[in-house]
């Protein structure tokens, strides 16, 4: 993704790896309209 979402832009799809070894697929994978995402780094 090139550019930054702006309010009321639709999440692109995306694939996540999480850290139980599982993956997760981004929007169909949630199950509500309304989510609050954070992402978190870690360490540098």
């Amino acid at each position: 993704m090139s550019e930054m979402l702006k309010q009321g832009d639709r999440l692109p799809k995306l694939n996540l790896q999480l850290v139980d070894g599982g993956g997760l697929t981004l929007p169909s994978g949630m199950k509500s309209r309304y989510v609050a995402l954070l992402f978190f780094r870690g360490a540098w």
